[in-house]
This record gives structure tokens, C-alpha cells and sequence, in this order.
């Protein structure tokens, strides 16, 4: 038996150098998968949990691998609401800039997810959510659609699954909540199908049917700023570029909106900022409110066509200009900033109460302009 024991020993030796780490795949040719599930065929699906872009509990809201979140600057004023969104693109695609103002242009299969929920909901003071809005890009834009499909998910009382809703007539949910240390309450509108579109809605080319569904929030001036990805504290285009989600074509004088809060701005910037998110997706060239001339988009440095001066199309209680500068009690503007009443509020859909502190920011920002001349 001695006299095999060497012959052992060289296949034994032989075997692990046949199976040496360097014939092993090297860590770099391994490429993790994401594990949403979304075929554009087959969406909507029944359920938010369907589409895997969270992991672990649904509530949490902990984004799976690939599910980027992200925040604009400012953020839409929606009743109080705190909103998470994320964002999710196919392996290989990528978006690109599509010029100011406009939303990223996004390939066919991209996800954009945002969900809504309140705080310290009385009487337990816990979080609720109440609806997780999708945008699910299905086909190529042509000029008279844009391939978006708009999905909404209503959570259940046990905060554990969202379900599509299937009817499109919108619900309401009463809430009560502490915000800041006071007492508020509302009636949240889930909107309906048809009000949906009219934020999300462009006609850029003015042609007949040529209205096009498209985002809001994700333009390129809005993401241009840090977000914390809890490790790291990074610009937010630049992550989507490292994250292999956004062409490196981004122009280099980009102008940017800001936090309206952030009080270390402007009150200019911040004003310009808060009147972007909460106005232009209507009063911008193609949008639901093209035909009054007041264009808000934060590209649009025509102080006249801001309102700055420009006597209303639609008086609203004897009102001579829709940003009176100088006074802010004679601007229409914050009459429809101040209003519940349907016929007079602005925006016109997607609140009912009044966002008290973008008032404060919007009289301040009108107080501070120089007259104008009679």
C-alpha cells in the first residue's frame, strides 16, 4: 500500500491544480439580475407585490436591486402627502436628455413609481399608506402617443398589499394626521383615470388628437442635486448615469430648480421653484392650460408671460395683475393659491386644502418685486 501513496499524491496534487482559482470565473464576470418581474404585454398586474420592486415587507418600501429612488427638488403639493419614488429600467437602456423644461425621454419598458402615505396618522400616530401611482412606458413615443400606461394601486387597511384599481372613478379616504405639532385633516382623493391626464398631459406639437401621457416630476433641472442612498450622499444624475441609467449627455449650464425650503436660496430661485412643480405641467406650451398665456415652466424668464405685471384673462375679485409685484395682495395668483372653491383654485385638481407655507413663500417672493409701473 506504501508503494502506492506517491502515485496518489501526484493525482491528488494534479486534481487541485486542474481546479486552481485560476481557471475559476473571475467576480467580475458575474452580473447580478434584478428581480422585477414587468412584461409590457402582460401589465397591469393584480397587485404591486406582482411587479417584485421591493423587498421584504411591502410597506417598508425597500427597493429591490435596480429599483433606483429618487426625489425632485421641489416636490407637487398634494394635501400634505409624503411621497417615495423609484425608478426601474430594463438591463441595457438607458434615458436621455430630451431639452429644458421636458421630462427625461425614457425607453420602453422603464417603471416610475411613487407612492403616497401620511405620518404620525392619529389616533396611533403610524404611517398609512394610501396609493402607489405607476408609469409604465409600453411601446416606442410616436407623435400622437407617447407608449405610457398609467397604473394606480390602492393599499389595504392592513398596510400589507396594494391592489389595482380596476374601476378608474378615483376614492376617497378620510385622514387625520399631526404635521408639525398641529392637528390636520382631509379627505384624500385618489384621482380618477380621466384626472390623471390632465396633469399628465402634453400636446407638443399642437396636432389634432396629438395629446401624449407623460411624467412630470423627472426632468433633468429637478434631479440635478444630492439624494441620500443611505451609504452615500450623491448628485442625482450622476448616480443614474454611474448606475447605467442615463446618457452621459447632459448639457453643462444647466440651470436647476431648487428646495422652495431651503432658505440658504433665493427668494427667487425658491419662489421660481415651488410655482414649477405645483403650475408648469399645466401652464406650459401643449398643456391642459396652454390658452391662457401664462407660461410657469421654470425655463421661462419673460417676467411678462410669467404673470409678473399681466393683467388676468380671467378676473378673479377685481385683481389687476396675476403676479402684482410688489403687492401680493393684488395678485391673482395667490387668490387661487388661497382657494378651495373649485371654480377659482389653483392648482385645479390634486388638493383641497390650502399649502399655508407655500402661500407664506409665494406673498414673501410678490412683496419683494419692484412695482409695477402704471
Amino acid at each position: 500500500m506504501n508503494k502506492l501513496l506517491p502515485f496518489f499524491l501526484i493525482c491528488f496534487s494534479l486534481f487541485f491544480v486542474g481546479c486552481s482559482d485560476d481557471d475559476a470565473p473571475a467576480d467580475t464576470d458575474y452580473i447580478p439580475l434584478s428581480p422585477v418581474v414587468l412584461d409590457i404585454t402582460q401589465v397591469p398586474y393584480q397587485k404591486l407585490s406582482d411587479y417584485k420592486f421591493f423587498v421584504g415587507a411591502l410597506k417598508d418600501q425597500q427597493p429591490a436591486y435596480k429599483v433606483l429612488p429618487y426625489k425632485p427638488a421641489s416636490e407637487l403639493f398634494s394635501d400634505y402627502a409624503h411621497k417615495k419614488r423609484f425608478v426601474w429600467m430594463p438591463a441595457g437602456k438607458k434615458a436621455t436628455h430630451n431639452g429644458p423644461d421636458n421630462a427625461l425621454e425614457f425607453p420602453v419598458g422603464t417603471a416610475l413609481i411613487k407612492t403616497f402615505y401620511y405620518d404620525n396618522v392619529l389616533p396611533q400616530l403610524t404611517t398609512k399608506i394610501i396609493e402607489t401611482r405607476i408609469l409604465i412606458k409600453t411601446t416606442e413615443t410616436t407623435p400622437t402617443n407617447s407608449g405610457w400606461k398609467t397604473i394606480n394601486y390602492i393599499w389595504n387597511d392592513d398596510q400589507t398589499e396594494a391592489y389595482l384599481d380596476t374601476t378608474g372613478d378615483g376614492i376617497f379616504v378620510p385622514i387625520e394626521w399631526q404635521e408639525n405639532g398641529s392637528t390636520k385633516s382631509t379627505i384624500y382623493k385618489v384621482p380618477a383615470f380621466t384626472e390623471c391626464a390632465t396633469c399628465h398631459k402634453l400636446n407638443p406639437n399642437q396636432l389634432a388628437d396629438g395629446e401624449i401621457t407623460i411624467p412630470i416630476g423627472p426632468k433633468p433641472q429637478n434631479l440635478n442635486h444630492n439624494f441620500n442612498y443611505g451609504n452615500v450622499e450623491q448628485n442625482q444624475l450622476q448616480k443614474w448615469i454611474a448606475e447605467g441609467y442615463l446618457e452621459n449627455n447632459l448639457p453643462t449650464n444647466m440651470e436647476s430648480t431648487v428646495d422652495w425650503r431651503d432658505t440658504s436660496k433665493s427668494l427667487s430661485l425658491r419662489a421660481r421653484s415651488y410655482i414649477d412643480i405645483n403650475c408648469a405641467h399645466c401652464h406650459r406650451d401643449g398643456a391642459h392650460c396652454d390658452y391662457v398665456a401664462l407660461r410657469f415652466n421654470f425655463g421661462n424668464t419673460n417676467t411678462e408671460t410669467f404673470g409678473i405685471c399681466m393683467v388676468p384673462s380671467q378676473n378673479i375679485q377685481d385683481k389687476p395683475h396675476v403676479i402684482s409685484a410688489g403687492s401680493a395682495d393684488d395678485s391673482e395668483l395667490l387668490v387661487r393659491l388661497s382657494s378651495t372653491s373649485q371654480s377659482i383654485m389653483m392648482p385645479i385638481i390634486g388638493r383641497t386644502v390650502v399649502h399655508q407655507e407655500g402661500v407664506d413663500l409665494i406673498t414673501a417672493y410678490i412683496n419683494s418685486l419692484n412695482p409695477c409701473q402704471p
